[in-house]
């Protein structure tokens, strides 16, 4: 199991260079051309291709983050195709390349979704985000709150691993079978009090550190020129993606 923590800064391309903001913002408008890219078009294939190609090695996403990416995505979205059949059933050609089309247009836009997700947390550590979201005309609480989620996604994460460690090192997956199943039945509860005293943990921490909730300022970090030139590009690609859909290509 992969720690939530180690999949933040863990890239190693030309965006660390770049400001958190600018980072942000670029990984914004690319999830949202590979979301709504036309794929029945060459040039929305190409371009499709092209942005997640690009954003990945912008980012410096390492083979072992994309094979397990694409493995998270093999697993969500290989199952639609089980709904081929269906779909050929109800459909007024009844062709199986029309059948397919639908999960595979899915699978597809899904699997670079989540490429793209993964490549923008290797190009940005988990301290940066906060920085780059404080950097974007965003409001301050909802700054706070998807910060605080980031954080306790992490800790709620690796709070998981250590307790599958834990039962590991007392032997429980190579127990009998009554032995696993009564851990079966207590790990919802050990992993829950381990979760309440973590959180509590926390909220001591927070409260001695005078932490309302709130960043206390917009932080506002430069952007050099390159900074601005990717999110020119991305934005050009951005539209590029609009206009075919106008287009219906």
């Amino acid at each position: 199991m992969t720690a939530f923590t180690e999949a933040w800064g863990c890239g190693n391309g030309p965006a660390k260079r770049a400001a958190p903001s600018a980072r942000l913002s670029c990984g914004i408008l690319v999830f949202a051309s590979c979301s709504v890219v036309p794929l029945r078009s060459p040039w929305g294939v190409a371009l499709f291709a092209g942005v997640l190609i690009g954003w990945t090695a912008w980012c410096g996403l390492p083979r072992r983050r994309l094979f397990s990416a694409l493995r998270l995505a093999a697993c969500l979205f290989l199952p639609l195709f089980l709904f081929a059949p269906f779909i050929r059933a109800q459909a007024e050609t009844g062709s199986w390349p029309a059948a397919l089309r639908v999960p595979l247009t899915i699978g597809l836009r899904g699997t670079a979704c989540i490429v793209v997700c993964a490549a923008a947390m290797a190009a940005l550590d988990l301290a940066e985000f906060g920085q780059g979201l404080s950097g974007l005309p965003l409001p301050r609480a909802l700054v706070a709150l998807v910060v605080q989620i980031a954080h306790q996604a992490a800790l709620l994460t690796d709070e998981s691993r250590r307790t599958v460690t834990a039962l590991r090192l007392r032997g429980v997956p190579s127990a009998g079978a009554g032995m696993r199943l009564r851990g079966l039945f207590s790990l919802p509860v050990i992993w829950l009090l381990r979760l309440v005293a973590r959180a509590e943990r926390v909220s001591a921490a927070m409260e001695v550190r005078g932490f309302s909730g709130l960043p206390p300022t917009r932080q506002k970090i430069g952007m050099s020129a390159s900074d601005r030139c990717a999110a020119v590009l991305t934005a050009l690609v951005f539209g590029a993606v609009l206009y075919l859909r106008w287009r219906g290509a």
